[in-house]
């Protein structure tokens, strides 16, 4: 009978250590983002935001988008690309400006 008591009390233990609950993985961003304000006569007029798969692609357009704004007279336009990475998160192809 204490053998049967034992094996119980070893395997309900044993049960108990086995269901730790693991903590939820901060995930960052999967995208690039552009935030891109053109200015009239140094005042900003318009804020567009954009989201990218790429970093090459988002630093594109906002290369593209000061070129046309220079075409107005008295404005300009200046962006900032960005993505949110968490601890821990791996950088992807997707993730240079230069292609290797």
């Amino acid at each position: 009978m204490k053998k049967l008591l034992l094996l119980s009390a070893i395997f309900l233990t044993a049960c108990q250590l086995g269901h730790k609950e693991e903590a939820p993985q901060v995930m960052g961003d999967t995208h690039w983002t552009l935030e891109f304000t053109l200015l009239k006569n140094n005042k900003p007029t318009e804020i567009k935001t954009y989201q990218f798969e790429s970093r090459m692609d988002c630093f594109n357009t906002m290369y593209r988008m000061q070129e046309e704004a220079k075409k107005v007279r008295n404005q300009t336009g200046g962006g900032l690309c960005y993505k949110l990475f968490a601890d821990g998160q791996e950088r992807t192809s997707n993730d240079v400006l230069s292609k290797h």
